[in-house]
């Protein structure tokens, strides 16, 4: 159940990412600049239906963290470039080539790997005040070190720090989410992480609005698909103790597995089909 709901959290932020990216392709430089971007977006009907797809992925995640753990749910999110890949296909009846099938195979395969070698596990989601605050200030140096280092780079390279910015805010959101999920439904709306997750996913969303805008997706989805699980997973086992296998074999299989997962990630968002058939290009007809 647990990583059937990562999969519902991946399919809606394809779904919403690919709806609002259609829309802010129309949009002027003079109404994408700061925070006129989201003034612009909020009148247009479906930037709005995209924002309300969007929603649903931090709902099933915060569902699959229930039950589950960072070390589970967060790597499943990659499967989101999966998504994104088939909605061009469908969309654009376009034919994924070499490069394609080869980041979606490195995305499962490396998936696979790293999950069936580490086995995770975990039930930690009480942070002392210490280390929430270490973790805070740790996620918006990480935050400000990406969005300023990357200001005065061109539009890939700045779509990229935005991007891995975003991620970091949805890896702490997710670190945050890990902490409200262990607590009665009752009892939620008392908890400081409830908040704070609250600010980290406006703020993620923020970034991630204009990365879209900044570059292609490619280089925007390829920084958040490799930032956000890897520092998920540092969190799950540094600050709440998953359990993952660390025999030297298994061990090695994680590394590895997690590496071809990040790979083909990487790969896949910029691929040829990707990197030049988005969801906000135009429709292409199919000949007959």
């Amino acid at each position: 159940m647990t990583y059937f709901l990562a999969l519902c959290a991946a399919f809606t932020a394809a779904l919403g990412a690919a709806v609002q990216d259609k829309e802010m392709g129309s949009y002027s430089d003079a109404e994408a600049k700061g925070f006129r971007l989201i003034l612009t977006s909020i009148k247009r009907p479906i930037w709005l239906l995209g924002l309300a797809v969007m929603v649903g992925s931090p709902v099933f995640q915060y569902l699959a963290l229930r039950v589950g753990n960072l070390t589970q749910v967060q790597p499943m999110l990659t499967c989101e470039l999966l998504f994104i890949l088939a909605i061009i296909v469908v969309t654009h009846h376009q034919r994924p080539g070499k490069v394609e099938w080869l980041g979606a195979l490195g995305i499962v395969a490396g998936l696979a790997m790293f999950l069936v070698a580490a086995a995770p596990s975990g039930d930690v989601t009480v942070l002392s005040p210490a280390a929430s605050a270490v973790i805070t200030a740790g996620a918006v140096a990480l935050v400000g070190a990406f969005y300023f280092g990357t200001r005065s780079s061109g539009s890939s390279i700045r779509a990229a720090g935005l991007g891995a910015a975003a991620a970091t805010c949805f890896a702490y959101q997710a670190a945050m989410t890990q902490i409200v999920a262990g607590v009665a439904v009752t009892k939620i709306f008392g908890q400081p992480a409830l908040y704070a997750l609250a600010v980290a996913g406006i703020s993620g969303f923020y970034l991630f609005e204009h990365a879209l805008k900044a570059g292609h997706i490619a280089s925007s989805r390829a920084a958040m698909v490799v930032v956000d699980p890897f520092l998920s997973v540092l969190l799950g086992v540094s600050v709440f103790h998953d359990r993952i296998a660390h025999t030297p074999t298994r061990l090695a299989f994680e590394i590895v597995g997690l590496g071809v997962l990040l790979t083909g990630a990487k790969t896949l968002a910029t691929s040829p089909l990707i990197a030049t058939v988005t969801p906000s290009a135009p429709i292409v007809a199919p000949e007959l």
